[in-house]
């Protein structure tokens, strides 16, 4: 299985899991319709990276 680790790398897909030390900055997204996204910030320092895995 890959892992993007450079700036601008991006997944996509309809669940993803993810696990971070720190979360910041959510911010609500227009979205289609009365649908609304959550954009959020993901940290994490050294050996205890931000990581995200697509569910479904």
């Amino acid at each position: 299985m890959p892992i993007y680790r450079n700036k601008g790398d991006a997944i996509e897909g309809e669940v993803i899991t993810s696990q971070a030390r720190k979360y910041e900055g959510i911010v609500v997204v227009k979205g289609s319709g009365a649908h609304r996204a959550v954009r959020l910030k993901l940290s994490g320092r050294g050996r205890t990276s931000a990581y995200c895995v697509i569910d479904r």
